[in-house]
């Protein structure tokens, strides 16, 4: 099976509900292999059965490799070759190379000695592997264009791979300057794009239903996302072209008004099983119904995109939806920067 993009990958944990496939039919999924090694016995389960016997799942599977998860401990606890043995023997069909992720505020010596410790667990793992099965997903690190470039390099010395993921770039996508502004986010997407023309350009993390198409338009085929659950958990949905809501009392960050008469009306006309199950009330009342909306309308975007694309209206319509968001300057910035190429 090839992932025909623009894709997103539904990050779910082991045991969590709801599980969208079960409703209705979702691109992908992306587990996380610290989740499954801390627990024995799933981990058991999922190598003798199979990761997609286990997930009763028959589309596409990823196993992220944790190491966000691992280096917040502080450094990596775990070494390459228990995470190949994870993807070789439960076999998804990708599995993302034990990657040491950066972070905001590192000393210089710091970022290079995490560089080179993803570099040489890439060309172990990449070496190591016995099976075809995964297709193994390197990660690209680095908050410059000149450290991207030197890092791709790198990769492409340790051997030939069909997609490449960008990581350590969550923290910034929210900040408007610095290091950490979604500035410099589309502008790495899209110089990575040009540096792998051919290849496919995942982005780790980043994929609301507004910042997808940010990164789809950068240059990103793919994405994954756990917002479509996190959002659902701090009471918000998302409505298409227009983002979050928050429906429930519940508001940590953000405060919304009561629902506009357009808004309310995107939700009588939703098709979701949530949506048309229990209506507003119901949405109000349960994270389950909340979250099972919210991957719908995530994957209805998705089809949405792939048919656009197509029949060459995307632009026109990421246009049309972004100008009346906070990042509509954004896309000027990503216009010029391909420009430039």
């Amino acid at each position: 099976m090839r992932i025909e993009t623009p894709f997103l990958w539904f990050t779910q944990t082991l045991k969590g509900y709801p599980k969208p496939w079960l409703f209705f039919k979702i691109n992908g999924l992306m587990l996380n292999a610290y989740e499954i090694l801390q627990n024995h016995y799933e981990s058991n389960h999922i190598k003798n059965r199979g990761v997609h016997n286990y997930m009763n799942f028959d589309g596409l599977i990823a196993i992220d490799s944790g190491g966000y998860l691992f280096m917040k401990k502080g450094k990596l606890t775990i070494k390459p070759i228990k995470i190949l043995e994870l993807y070789e023997e439960s076999k998804p069909n990708f599995g993302v190379i034990l990657d040491f992720p950066l972070v905001p505020n590192l000393s210089r010596e710091e970022i290079q000695k995490r560089m080179i410790i993803t570099l040489e667990n890439t060309k172990y793992m990449a070496k190591a592997k016995q099976t075809p099965n995964p297709e193994l997903i390197p990660v690209i690190h680095g908050y410059n264009l000149d450290s991207i470039e030197r890092f791709v390099k790198k990769l492409q010395k340790i051997g030939e791979f069909n997609i490449y993921g960008i990581g350590s770039l969550v923290p910034s996508v929210f900040n408007t300057k610095g290091v950490g502004g979604i500035y410099n986010v589309v502008k790495i997407v899209s110089f990575v794009k040009t540096l792998l023309p051919n290849k496919i350009i995942h982005v780790f993390g980043i994929g609301s239903t507004l910042t997808m198409h940010l990164m789809f338009y950068a240059g990103a085929n793919s994405l994954d996302s756990s917002s479509w659950r996190i959002k659902a958990a701090f009471g918000a949905i998302q409505l298409p072209e227009i983002g979050d809501r928050y429906i429930t009392p519940r508001k940590r960050h953000k405060y919304y008004s009561n629902l506009k008469r357009e808004e309310l009306g995107i939700l009588d006309e939703c098709k979701c099983p949530a949506c048309k199950k229990e209506g507003l009330e119901g949405l109000r009342n349960s994270f389950t119904l909340r979250a099972l909306h919210n991957a719908w309308v995530y994957q209805k975007e998705i089809e949405k995109t792939k048919i656009m694309i197509k029949n060459g209206e995307y632009e026109n319509y990421l246009k049309q939806i972004i100008k009346k968001t906070r990042f509509s300057k954004v896309l000027d910035y990503i216009d010029k920067f391909k420009k430039r190429f």
